[in-house]
């Protein structure tokens, strides 16, 4: 936010707080130096196409795209789209990470329970797709008993099939694209998703499934906001109230989903090959930008770490448990936890958890490895060392270290390819790395195989020079002489 140069005035202050509680603000806690609004924080997941999709030049498009563009406006605040995996986009909203989430959410009991939800802005309803050759020969919901059904994960058509019908077996997958996947090769009988979503996706994928049965059941489709932004929820009520009266919300629908020419003309093209080019540049050179933050982090906890482990004994015994414990921990926790817990728990930025989360789990991996190259060291090498009266540290750095970091390179090397691989893990916590670049790609091209294939030679490419630089790494200090093979 830009900085005005002048003095504001005390009746310009009281004016622009007035501003932000008629808005809403739940964020007025944030600095407004200015007098305007914060930006409008909405979250959306970017791979829910007609909804939210990336176009054919890399850009945010889609109707709740417009429909977040239209409410900010109206609010006359700034508009700011976050991308988030649909699976913890609630969790997200109730830290405090965004204002709102404008992604196509309907109303259910349990989430009112947790959120505000705002007027509905649209309504639809679940339906379900089967292929076209039908070989499970079903025409209705009730004839799916016994028979696999995919659904995405997190959306509500899990706790249907659930509840009304206990006898489908319910498959749950991150995407449509999966399920398209799956489908195609029938490996499952058919899908259950909403009607429109459904009908466009298909359309655009060039699948060949259809539409069987009545729509199951009808969706309310609303704005959750947190249960104490009362004020931001009652402006967005406004702002959608507005758009339906003035005509807004209509044509919007009628441009996505309506019969028109106009409607025909908003289905996805594909990406452009330069669109594509970038945005998995852009997302890998995140990807290795985190892996070598989080590297350095974590051999200089290692480091310290292995020493301490190595003395459970003496001068460092009052370390040795603490650090045992925390190393024992960080090892046998999953990452992808502990992730959740530094970006949500902890309100970490996304970019700040994934370093700091990867960092400290390498260095628990790397700590082991390093005391096991210490403990291989003979320690008559040591009592030499001190008896042609050279110091501990001198000791430590002339006659261990250069032989404990010998042995425990391969094993090193292994904790950095690894530790490069895991950065595939920060998209859950919606990191533009590589693999949430390429799952937007797919979201709107339904072509995984090509895209993982890429990402997958990409990390190739990153990960053999590092495999052989160890062998070469090896090969220079076994030279030098401190091997003792």
């Amino acid at each position: 936010m830009k900085r005005v140069g002048r003095r504001i005035s005390h009746g310009a202050a009281l004016r622009a707080l007035a501003v932000a509680c008629l808005v809403g603000a739940s964020a007025a806690g944030r600095a407004q130096t200015e007098g305007e609004a914060p930006p409008f924080r909405v979250a959306l997941t970017g791979k829910y196409p007609p909804f939210s999709y990336y176009d054919d030049q890399g850009e945010l498009e889609g109707f709740d795209v417009e429909v977040s563009r239209e409410v900010a406006r109206r609010l006359g605040r700034e508009l700011e789209l976050l991308a988030i995996e649909w699976d913890g986009i609630l969790t997200g909203l109730l830290a405090g990470k965004y204002d709102a989430i404008i992604g196509s959410m309907a109303i259910t009991p349990e989430r009112e329970q947790a959120v505000a939800f705002s007027t509905p802005y649209y309504q639809s309803g679940a339906q379900l797709f089967v292929h076209r050759d039908n070989p499970g020969q079903v025409y209705d919901i009730a004839e799916c008993r016994g028979k696999r059904l995919a659904v995405v994960l997190g959306e509500t058509y899990q706790r249907y099939l659930d509840e009304r019908h206990p006898g489908v077996e319910v498959v749950t997958l991150k995407s449509s694209v999966e399920i398209f996947e799956l489908l195609s090769a029938k490996r499952i009988t058919g899908f259950v998703s909403d009607r429109l979503v459904g009908s466009w996706q298909i359309r655009n994928a060039g699948r060949p499934f259809v539409p069987v049965g009545p729509m199951l059941y009808a969706e309310d489709i609303a704005i959750p906001v947190r249960k104490e932004d009362g004020a931001l929820l009652s402006a967005i009520n406004g702002a959608l109230a507005s758009m339906r009266e003035d005509g807004t919300m209509s044509r919007l629908h009628e441009r996505f989903f309506g019969l028109s020419a106009a409607a025909e003309g908003v289905r996805s093209e594909g990406l452009a090959a330069a669109a594509v080019a970038a945005r998995l540049g852009r997302g890998f050179a995140v990807t290795l930008g985190i892996a070598a933050a989080a590297l350095l982090l974590g051999f200089v906890v290692a480091v310290p770490c292995g020493i301490v482990l190595n003395h459970a004994t003496g001068g460092w015994r009052f370390l040795y448990w603490p650090v045992r414990t925390l190393v024992d921990f960080l090892r046998g926790t999953p990452v992808l936890i502990q992730l959740l817990f530094a970006w949500m728990g902890l309100g970490l930025s996304p970019l700040v958890a994934s370093i700091g989360t990867l960092g400290l789990n390498a260095a628990a991996y790397m700590a082991e490895v390093i005391r096991s190259g210490l403990m291989s060291v003979d320690p008559g090498q040591i009592r030499a060392g001190r008896a042609l009266t050279l110091t501990r540290f001198q000791v430590f750095r002339h006659v261990v270290w250069p032989q404990a970091f010998r042995v425990a390179i391969p094993a090193l090397m292994n904790s950095v390819v690894a530790l490069t691989k895991d950065t595939a893990l920060v998209a859950v916590i919606s990191v533009a790395e590589v693999i949430r670049e390429a799952q937007a790609i797919i979201s709107v091209t339904f072509e995984p195989s090509r895209y993982y294939f890429i990402v997958a030679v990409l990390f190739f490419l990153a990960t053999f020079p590092l495999m052989k630089l160890s062998g070469a790494l090896e090969r220079r200090i076994k030279q030098k002489g401190y091997a003792r093979d």
